[in-house]
């Protein structure tokens, strides 16, 4: 590599200079033990800078491990959780919210992590121009919607940039540009279809039969084990329709969060209100909603009731995640219950209807339209905008108004199911 200025710094081995085609001065740092030579940017073309500053640079270099040859030899993993802390850092210096924290690392940990592994770039010397160009094809097929990937493939661009840019261990014309899916202007038709009428209905029964599929009274631990966690997939299910939740929302409750107690209806019958007291570090920050109280019951009753095979009776505070993994002591992952939520939609044959997780909130709300709860009211509940119903909803009128479309679908959400 040809330089065309040369400063020294007083030490022996190390010297500033000034690369071919480089804006910037290096440090020129030749290793007398191993005979190479190594070079660390000083990252402005201002050469008293670098004469006051070049030792910093040069300590900076032998905390990363040497050269940046080396440097691009680096594990693409390690250097995604090395760009989680320097989010963080920036939460310190409040540059960015938790809030927005808590977003980069879920979509780092959860999607763009698991995805790396799976394209099988190892190094960041492996990424080239065409790496992770099938991010969103590979998520579409999981049934991701849009709004997500692109949000993720935002993520990714601003770690490949910050690779080039911050580390400079990925060089500028071999970073990839992920290009974002087109979002379809027909917001009702294009993800997330509602569970509504006799898909809901053939969902339900495929979903309480998979919750006792397989089963036998048997002393078989792993059996009964899976059994466990079906039934517990299948409380997640029906907390999701009836609370409406978005399924990260769900992940962060406590059992100090939610509460049900005794409630009169209108007509004189009794039932249980549930009261959900929502996070501060979620999409939209912290609420206090509302929904039927015996989904809370049965999720708590799930714990104290049905006992673990290895664990039996779970013990449960404040401070206990509502769907508590008891191996790990942490909520169960999301992808754990998509996992489930795919098996069921086969068994009940609705493969090809598109239905997503989110699915649950789209047809919590077109139930509560159905029972004739305001517009208004939905909104304050959900977390969510007006306008963003009746976006997604462009029916909501018709079904507001229709005495006919209320006969046919009022009923398959009346019941306790």
């Amino acid at each position: 590599m040809g330089y065309s200025e040369s400063y020294d710094t007083g030490q022996t081995n190390i010297k500033i200079v000034k690369l071919d085609n480089r804006k910037n001065y290096y440090l020129y740092i030749y290793d007398s033990n191993t005979r190479k030579v190594g070079y660390a940017s000083l990252g402005t073309a201002n050469l008293d800078d670098c004469k006051k500053n070049w030792f910093q640079a040069y300590a900076n270099y032998v905390k990363k491990g040497g050269s940046q040859i080396k440097q691009k030899r680096s594990l693409l993993s390690r250097k995604l959780k090395e760009y989680i802390d320097y989010q963080f850092s920036r939460v310190s210096r409040e540059e960015i919210k938790q809030r927005s924290f808590d977003t980069f690392h879920e979509r780092i940990r959860n999607r763009i992590t698991p995805f790396v592994k799976h394209s099988g770039v190892v190094a960041v010397s492996d990424i080239s121009r065409k790496s992770f160009q099938d991010y969103a094809a590979y998520y579409k097929e999981k049934s991701y919607d849009t709004s997500t990937i692109n949000s993720d493939l935002t993520t990714f661009n601003n770690f490949l940039n910050w690779l080039v840019e911050t580390e400079e261990v990925l060089d500028a014309n071999k970073k990839p540009k992920l290009k974002k899916l087109q979002q379809v202007k027909d917001f009702k038709s294009e993800s997330n279809p509602a569970f509504t009428g006799e898909d809901w209905d053939a969902f339900k029964q495929a979903l309480f039969r998979y919750e006792y599929l397989d089963e036998s009274w048997t002393d078989d631990m792993e059996e009964r084990e899976r059994w466990w966690y079906r039934k517990m997939f299948v409380c997640w299910i029906l907390f999701q329709f009836h609370s409406g939740n978005r399924p990260h929302e769900t992940s962060r409750l406590k059992f100090g969060d939610v509460s049900y107690k005794e409630y009169q209806l209108p007509n004189g019958g009794n039932t249980l209100q549930g009261v959900i007291n929502i996070a501060r570090d979620t999409k939209r920050g912290s609420r206090t909603s509302v929904m039927n109280g015996w989904y809370i019951k049965r999720v708590i009753d799930h714990f104290h009731t049905f006992n673990h095979p290895k664990w039996l009776a779970v013990s449960t505070n404040d401070e206990t995640p509502l769907f508590l993994n008891p191996q790990t002591g942490k909520p169960l992952h999301t992808e754990t219950f998509r996992g489930h939520f795919k098996n069921v939609i086969r068994y009940a044959g609705l493969e090809n209807k598109k239905y997503t997780l989110y699915s649950l909130r789209s047809g919590h709300i077109t139930m509560q339209l159905l029972n004739g709860v305001s517009v208004d009211d939905i909104s304050r509940n959900l977390g969510t905008s007006r306008d963003m119903i009746s976006k997604h909803y462009d029916g909501v009128a018709n079904i507001l108004k229709s005495d006919e479309l209320l006969k046919l679908n009022k009923h398959y959400y009346s019941d306790s199911n």
